[in-house]
């Protein structure tokens, strides 16, 4: 399928998209005081990419802040400290190692900086796939402000949730690379989405952010401490609530079907106000892992096995534990709630039981209905995830298989 950079938008795109932007700032939301994405980044990049496999030192503690990132340890036992420019680094070269096919085209536009990459293209040459990234880019001219593209700002607003949010310090530094840190969910036009969602999200988010003294606790001294995976849970919630509203005074974004892949990106979603599952499934994805949590798309590409009974896309959300593993556990967008409704709506959330939506069940899931969810990191992933709204043979988008997983727990649901 061919795919669209999103770098000048029709006027509607832009006015809805302008007025997102402009509800967020009337608010008394604000971007975090640091350094601009461009101001971050610079020609250091390749050094920093030679060292970012030096980790930091251990710690017991595992709380980042505004100048190291720090991730729990395998065994939950312990942390290890990066300095946040290394940190950037390695998250460059992963989104770089695994590129979709779909971005080839537009590496450079996207911000990937051929003179930072030269030397891991060199190291990489027998590999097709980056050979022909590296030839394009080759050829591309330079083009003016291309160093404040979607990779800058993904990465900057990456590192921004790890600053601020406090659940950020238990998911596992390797989740947080494939279901945070990507700019893309699957194949939808590539749009600048992470400043507006997180921004618009920060004032819904206060009281969760960590305080200016950096220490652990959310809450009073003598109320106890909120676990992380209560957090999380808490905040999924709120998002799949306020998500739908967020600048669009009474008209919230709602269900529409069959409009994949014509809006399905998170911008053209908040813009037109409408989706079908995908966009919807896409939107919240990028709206959760905007503020540090990590999800994924999932869904069946056909009904029993049957493209003529249709298709469906949920999303789910990574809840650690406190050994350094977790689950992933799943939900549905809940698009339709307007501003001053969010109280009373009755948004999705991952204590539901899996039984009390309407897809899942022992009919649908008696084997036959293939289930898969989105990965991003294509050298460790041996599936592929099927899109139905794609061409032929597209297997462009990584993918694990998750059939057996919701045949278990669906299949035990008897509506």
């Amino acid at each position: 399928m061919r795919m669209l950079l999103i770098l000048a938008v029709e006027p509607c795109l832009f006015l809805a998209a302008s007025a997102f932007v402009m509800a967020t700032a009337a608010s008394g939301t604000s971007a975090v005081v640091a350094a601009s994405p461009t101001a971050t980044a610079s020609a250091s990049l390749r050094a920093m990419i030679e060292s970012a496999a030096d980790d930091g030192a251990a710690s017991k503690s595992c709380i980042s802040n505004s100048t190291h990132c720090g991730w729990i340890d395998n065994d939950g036992k312990g942390a290890t400290f990066e300095r946040m420019d290394e940190a950037r680094a390695k998250m460059t070269k992963y989104l770089w190692e695994n590129i979709m096919p779909y971005d080839v085209p537009n590496a450079r536009t996207l911000g990937f900086d051929m003179d930072t990459f030269s030397m891991a293209l060199d190291e990489e040459e027998n590999d097709d796939h980056q050979s022909s990234v590296a030839r394009i880019m080759r050829q591309q001219a330079s083009v003016d402000g291309l160093s404040d593209g979607i990779l800058n700002q993904t990465l900057y607003y990456s590192l921004q949730a790890k600053t601020m949010y406090p659940w950020t310090d238990s998911i596992p530094q390797h989740i947080y690379m494939e279901y945070v840190v990507p700019y893309a969910v699957v194949n939808e036009p590539r749009s600048d989405h992470r400043p507006l969602l997180f921004n618009a999200l920060r004032k819904t988010l206060k009281g969760y952010e960590r305080p200016k003294d950096n220490q652990s606790k959310m809450k009073a001294k003598d109320e106890p401490a909120i676990t992380p995976q209560a957090q999380i849970k808490e905040v999924v919630k709120l998002v799949n609530t306020r998500l739908w509203s967020l600048g669009r005074d009474s008209n919230p974004i709602v269900f529409k079907a069959g409009l994949t892949p014509r809006i399905y990106d998170p911008l053209s979603v908040i813009a037109y106000g409408y989706s079908s599952c995908t966009g919807l499934a896409v939107l919240l994805v990028a709206a959760l892992r905007s503020v540090g949590i990590a999800a994924r798309m999932a869904g069946t590409p056909a009904w029993y096995g049957q493209p003529e009974k249709g298709n469906h896309s949920w999303v789910e959300v990574f809840v650690p534990d406190d050994k350094g593993g977790g689950k992933w556990i799943f939900l549905e967008p809940t698009p339709g709630i307007a501003e001053g409704d969010e109280d009373t709506a009755n948004a999705d959330d991952l204590d539901r039981d899996p039984c009390k939506r309407w897809f899942c069940s022992a009919e649908r899931f008696n084997g036959s209905t293939k289930v898969f969810a989105t990965r991003f990191n294509k050298n460790e992933a041996k599936k592929h995830y099927p899109m139905a709204w794609s061409a032929v043979g597209d297997e462009g988008v990584p993918g694990e298989d998750r059939s057996e997983y919701y045949n278990s727990v669906c299949g035990q649901c008897h509506h």
